[in-house]
């Protein structure tokens, strides 16, 4: 509990240091939240079903994306915290499409906290790339998180990648699959075991869309896929 106030309360210094910064320059950062509700759970009744997800440019090439995951908001109307991650990025320069990455991971339990720094690529920002990607409506992010500090100091590592793509005006598919390698898992589990969210999301109207989600979790052994649909509103400043 002690390291999570810890996290919690650098998440909310950053804010504060963000929010003043921001006013001296006279501009607020460009933020995205999305708020998913998902009433439908197809195979794990007590998978994740709330979400909130935020996007943020910050000054001086900073910018932020972080998430929060509760399960038990339709199932049974008791909110359980599962997981929230923190990031905080750096664009090393105006011309290279590369950022360092502190990731901060706090997990619902004792012990499963932990913390990484890495390397992102925007590989649809890259030169070359660049009109290609424009062109098919693709933002493709690759992350490299090379050193992960938490309580049993392992060599574990990650590979993250990100996706979105415009399918139409108001059609779009995006998602994650993070890899992890070098982790000790007793056996219990792939030895590169990987979670992955597929969604597919259709505009109803204004910033209401209709959404529904693959999930694969190797970390919840017996219960991995999960198939979820909802509702997503957008919120944009």
């Amino acid at each position: 509990m002690a390291r999570r106030r810890l996290v919690d309360s650098a998440i909310i210094l950053t804010a504060l240091f963000v929010s003043t910064a921001n006013a001296q320059e006279g501009s607020p950062p460009k933020l995205r939240m999305d708020v998913s509700l998902y009433p439908y759970q197809r195979a794990v009744d007590n998978d994740v079903d709330f979400t909130t997800t935020i996007n943020a440019s910050l000054p001086g090439r900073f910018s932020y994306f972080g998430y929060v995951n509760v399960r038990g908001v339709v199932t049974d109307g008791n909110a359980v915290f599962a997981r929230s991650e923190q990031n905080l990025r750096y664009a090393v320069s105006d011309s290279l499409p590369i950022d360092l990455n502190f990731q901060g991971v706090l997990v619902r339990g004792d012990g499963n906290d932990f913390y990484q720094l890495g390397l992102g690529w925007r590989v649809h920002d890259t030169t070359v790339w660049r009109d290609f990607f424009k062109r098919i409506n693709l933002v493709y992010r690759i992350t490299f998180q090379v050193k992960r500090f938490e309580f049993d100091d392992s060599d574990a590592w990650q590979i993250e990648h990100f996706f979105r793509m415009n399918l139409t005006k108001r059609l779009y598919l995006s998602g994650f699959v993070d890899q992890t390698f070098k982790l000790d898992t007793l056996g219990a589990l792939p030895s590169t075991p990987i979670v992955t969210e597929i969604q597919l999301g259709v505009r109803l109207f204004d910033k209401l869309y209709a959404i529904s989600e693959y999930r694969r979790n190797d970390f919840r052994i017996g219960n991995e896929e999960n198939l979820a649909a909802g509702l997503e509103y957008k919120f944009r400043w």
